[in-house]
């Protein structure tokens, strides 16, 4: 949660401002990068709001909207002096960070979000040209995916996406799969190795007998932190079933941390260091 905090402080240093194109951006950054939930993620960025002192254009849009709505009433129509007062709340709600004219756009846009609809307004002839007039926000169709350049690089670890691929090629007992999925150089700790395992030739063998001989499957039952950028460091638990010829069926919880690259432009990274570790339960001969 740290490491996305300091990544939305990032717009700290740009103003302050978070439009709803960045907000959605961050969110996805959280969910995707940092594996949050999606709740977790927006109140990161409530939370980062408050002590940061950022203003989101999302709870800029809320509360103009909710001010027009009331003052509206069930007719739903706004004059041009409410549509002002409706500018001059939103640029104080902003911090001064926009200008009239871009303020006024941003209105115009809660509006017809809104549904709601401009009074004619006028001495001689009465009409409804003033809002007319006013352009609505430039829609950028990039964005929505875009960041700001010192935020990008935290979107480059797909950490996520490879623990899913770990996880299908395990259980699948793909041995080719799993080594696939490590870096050429990448360290393996593992519990049921008295030795540190150095790239994919030398796991072979270790992946084989797991895989293989025990028919080992893996459940990641959770992702309790996710920390840096690229690379990623992302520990958590995960639960090992396997056949042992003695015993049958047995299952036991394990402990990992995995350090993650971007490996391409693909979805699936590459595993720079995996550890693992069984959780204490008394039942021995847990498989990785």
């Amino acid at each position: 949660m740290a490491s996305f905090r300091e990544q939305i402080q990032v717009h700290a240093g740009t103003g302050g401002y978070v439009s709803r194109a960045e907000e959605r951006a961050l969110l996805r950054l959280g969910t995707a990068g940092y594996g949050l939930d999606l709740d977790l993620a927006r109140g990161a960025m409530l939370e980062a709001a408050a002590a940061d002192g950022l203003v989101l254009e999302s709870s800029v849009d809320q509360a103009v909207g909710d001010y027009l709505q009331s003052r509206a009433g069930p007719t739903g129509g706004v004059s041009r002096a409410m549509f002002q007062s409706a500018v001059d709340l939103y640029r104080a709600r902003a911090g001064g960070r926009l200008g009239p004219e871009q303020a006024a756009s941003r209105v115009k846009d809660v509006m017809l979000r809104r549904g709601l609809t401009p009074r004619a307004s006028g001495i001689l002839l009465r009409n409804r040209s003033w809002f007319d007039r006013i352009p609505r926000p430039a829609e950028n169709p990039a964005a929505a995916t875009a960041l700001p350049a010192a935020v990008m690089p935290a979107m480059q670890a797909p950490v996520q996406a490879t623990l899913q691929a770990w996880e299908a090629a395990f259980s699948a007992r793909d041995v080719a799969g799993v080594l696939a999925l490590y870096g050429p150089d990448a360290l393996l700790l593992a519990t049921g190795s008295p030795t540190p395992l150095r790239g994919p030739a030398a796991m072979r063998g270790y992946f084989e007998g797991l895989l293989i001989a025990k028919s080992a499957v893996v459940r990641f039952s959770s992702t309790l932190d996710v920390d840096g950028v690229d690379p990623a460091v992302a520990s958590g638990l995960y639960v090992f079933t396997w056949l042992d010829p003695a015993l049958g069926q047995l299952a036991n919880n394990a402990r990992f941390t995995f350090v993650i690259t971007r490996s391409g432009a693909g979805p699936v990274g590459t595993i720079l260091q995996h550890h693992s570790s069984a959780v204490p339960d008394g039942i021995r001969g847990t498989p990785i």
